[in-house]
């Protein structure tokens, strides 16, 4: 008879794929579910009282299952330390310490940098002061924030600790900036407006923007003293601030920088229009994306609500990346040439595009767009144009809206604006409904899937819909799928179903 299998007969390779879906990632897990609740913007809220679970503790399926036997410890070590969330202060660099001293940062494969707003102003101790004779707790705890925030920084110990952290994690593939702010601080930040209101003036503030530049100078120092090459860096509520102190840096050091890195996801965080800052900015871009030369994915965002109204060019100066595979804008108004320009320098290789928040200038259509990518790019495979528009039709709904929030691409009577603009019948209702967000198909059988993607590949450019003034929801969905459709069939049979 043969011998029972056991699972300890398993390869080592076989186990960890067994464990990748068994088990969730608590790390992972904390920031996504963050994220969702803030928003994509990557704001993120804390514990309260800065409390958080042991890192090394036996509270996660993964902790227990290494505690098994030494074969499954050496198994789910390197899972269990592929990420670290460091945050500032000295709490959190007390984690890294230890985990440089535990000899586990070979391990880690993303480094989360979490910072708060900076303490700002020279009046903080009268406000907390004021603040403990209301809430003691909340007191204490700023002042031991504030006081915290004056030693790393006067140390310089975040820095030292940022240059043996980087240096010591030799699977580094991605760095993370993202902005931390939790209720204490908004309970502070109303109390202070209280007092304002009651006449009490100080200059004590909270500010994003140095912290945000101290932040990325001393990530960057630490990149560029370590060996780490390929990383992908993601900061989605960069400060235009800590961008403008790049034009202090020498040449060579952006050179270096831009040489490091695959991939470049940054937003802009403001509350006002940054254009003025942006193009103040065009150098370090020209020097950075110059030497950027290994790229493989760029994204680069701005409010939506007050988009920037700034020339491609002014960023990427005419710079072609023959690596480049996904490209991403947000946030812009531009001209429909501006953006074929950029996609035509990138259309052989080019596999996924991404226009979010988009707004084009007078003068030009966004069919000219659809036709170009359509006819020209040779290995686009997805194509996201959420909340596109013209720029003239965000600015009318913004003044009719006043302070109100408002929704900019309302879900339209797609037939009625595509009858009234072309003068033609329009597609049927059913076979826009079977196209989601990117041009992907909703749940269909194969045969009802490949008669709506062929009729949507039939459909001239006249038949799209688009009027020059407004772009609805439900077009989007269908010019996403309308361009995906005829990139093979039509790049071959040089017919590209755009009309004049």
């Amino acid at each position: 008879m043969p011998q029972p299998r056991h699972i300890q007969d398993l390869a080592d390779e076989l186990l960890s794929e067994i464990l990748s879906f068994l088990l969730e990632e608590p790390g992972l897990r904390i920031l996504n579910g963050n994220a969702r609740k803030n928003g994509h913007n990557g704001h993120c809220s804390g514990e309260y009282n800065d409390q958080q679970p042991s890192a090394y503790g036996e509270a996660s399926e993964l902790d227990r299952f290494r505690l098994v036997c030494r074969r499954f410890m050496r198994i789910g070590t390197p899972r269990k330390f592929s990420r670290f969330n460091l945050r500032f202060s000295e709490n959190g660099f007390r984690r890294l310490d230890d985990l440089l001293k535990m000899q586990l940062a070979c391990y880690v494969k993303t480094v989360t940098y979490l910072v708060r707003p900076f303490y700002q102003g020279s009046d903080w101790a009268p406000v907390l002061r004021t603040l403990g004779t209301e809430a003691p707790g909340l007191a204490q705890l700023h002042s031991r924030r504030l006081r915290e925030q004056t030693t790393l920084v006067n140390t310089n110990h975040d820095l030292t600790q940022l240059r043996a952290a980087v240096a010591a994690f030799s699977a580094l593939q991605e760095m993370k900036l993202l902005r931390l702010q939790d209720e204490a601080d908004e309970e502070l930040l109303d109390f202070i407006r209280d007092q304002t209101i009651g006449h009490i003036s100080s200059d004590a503030h909270f500010d994003w923007g140095s912290a945000c530049s101290r932040a990325v100078t001393n990530l960057g120092i630490a990149l560029l003293d370590s060996q780490r090459t390929s990383i992908r860096f993601i900061g989605p509520q960069i400060s235009p601030e800590a961008t403008l102190q790049l034009l202090k840096a020498p040449s060579t050091t952006l050179a270096a920088m831009g040489s490091r890195l695959t991939s470049l996801d940054i937003n802009f965080h403001a509350h006002i229009d940054i254009t003025t800052t942006m193009s103040d900015l065009s150098p370090v871009f020209h020097r950075f994306f110059t030497e950027a030369k290994n790229l493989v994915a760029i994204h680069i965002g701005f409010p939506t609500k007050t988009p920037l109204n700034l020339d491609l060019e002014t960023i990427f100066h005419g710079i072609r990346w023959k690596t480049l595979r996904t490209l991403s804008l947000q946030g812009w108004r531009l001209g429909a040439d501006e953006i074929i320009t950029l996609a035509r320098r990138h259309r052989h290789q080019l596999r996924e595009f991404r226009l979010y928040a988009i707004y084009l200038r007078d003068g030009g259509r966004w069919r000219d767009v659809l036709c170009m990518l359509r006819a020209e790019m040779e290995r686009l495979a997805r194509l996201d144009l959420r909340e596109i528009d013209y720029a003239a039709n965000f600015d009318a709904l913004a003044i009719d809206s006043g302070v109100e929030i408002f929704d900019p691409h309302p879900t339209g009577p797609i037939s009625s604006s595509v009858s009234v603009a072309t003068g033609t019948s329009p597609p049927e209702a059913p076979l826009l409904a079977t196209f989601g967000t990117n041009g992907h198909h909703r749940a269909l059988v194969p045969g009802d899937r490949r008669r709506s993607w062929e009729k949507v590949r039939g459909l001239g450019v006249e038949e799209l819909g688009d009027d020059g003034i407004r772009v609805y929801r439900d077009q989007v969905h269908l010019w996403e799928a309308w361009v995906l459709s005829g990139l093979r069939g039509t790049v071959e049979n040089g017919n590209s179903h755009c009309g004049s």
